[in-house]
């Protein structure tokens, strides 16, 4: 099996274009798998640098709807088949916004609500051409006997709750807490454990990982890689976040994209750690 980081915030050599946002190819047996899409230009363009061919991906799935994790797909549309199958939580289509009101050192005479999703609507995939759009309602999501998504986690208090920035819009038009039962990961099993991509972990990772084990009761998680959105910073929740990583039993821990500025913290306190960017490519034994 073969990972591809195609989308981040920092990259591997000049020749990659960063932006804010996440995508990961998946290259497993027949399938080959994009997980998110980024927000702008960067996929295509890094896609080529790394020699990933995106004509040859035949499913791709959305983490959640958030700008810099779907928008990206516009830019690719072109090289993406007409039936290739487009994987989307039943909450996709919800408007969702960032609250700036609660990120501490914004004046108050700025719009605090910033529009952040969807992508693209419902409607776009089928205006331009992608008729083979799947929207899932389930807890565990099958898509091959190795590869699943996992949505409609549990939702968290405490120190993983949502953050107050995240809002979205009711059908009453009223702009509530966006508890995140939409987010998806993706988990791929291996003959070294599970692997669990993740999006954003808007819903905590801690508790990302422990839903996952219950979906998957007797199979050790062997690696987690992608965002687990720390921010805004919270020095408590960074370290008892560290302290589970190095009690889990969890082999490798790549954070990146929005676990944003904590991740010194990780390089430096998690024993598994590893550097994660646009432009790394992970290799694991089928």
């Amino acid at each position: 099996m073969k990972l591809v980081f195609l989308t981040d915030n920092s990259v591997l050599s000049d020749n990659l274009i960063a932006e804010h946002g996440m995508s990961v190819y998946v290259e497993k047996g027949d399938i080959t798998l994009l997980f998110d899409t980024g927000l702008r230009g960067a996929i295509r363009h890094n896609a080529n640098q790394l020699g990933v061919d995106l004509t040859k991906v035949n499913v791709v799935a959305f983490s959640h709807n958030h700008n810099d994790h779907s928008a990206g797909f516009a830019t690719i549309n072109d090289l993406i088949s007409a039936d290739c199958p487009i994987l989307l939580h039943k909450g996709f289509p919800v408007r969702k916004y960032w609250d700036h009101r609660f990120d501490g050192d914004t004046d108050p005479k700025t719009k605090y609500l910033e529009m952040n999703g969807p992508g693209m609507s419902l409607e776009w995939f089928f205006v331009n051409g992608k008729y083979n759009m799947r929207v899932i309602e389930d807890d565990l999501y099958k898509v091959t006997d190795d590869i699943y998504l996992v949505s409609n986690f549990p939702v968290q208090r405490g120190i993983e709750a949502i953050s107050p920035n995240l809002r979205m819009e009711t059908p009453s038009g009223d702009y509530v807490v966006d508890e995140a039962r939409d987010e998806q990961v993706c988990v791929i099993r291996t003959v070294h454990g599970l692997v669990i991509l993740s999006g954003c972990a808007h819903n905590g990772i801690m508790n990302i990982i422990e839903t996952v084990k219950k979906h998957f009761p007797g199979e050790k998680v062997h690696a987690v890689y992608g965002g687990t959105h720390m921010t805004p910073y919270n020095k408590q929740r960074v370290e008892e976040t560290i302290k589970y990583f190095n009690e889990s039993g969890i082999e490798h821990i790549g954070v990146c994209h929005c676990t944003g500025p904590a991740i010194p913290d990780f390089s430096r306190g998690v024993k598994c750690f590893s550097k994660v960017s646009a432009g790394t490519i992970i290799e694991i034994e089928e």
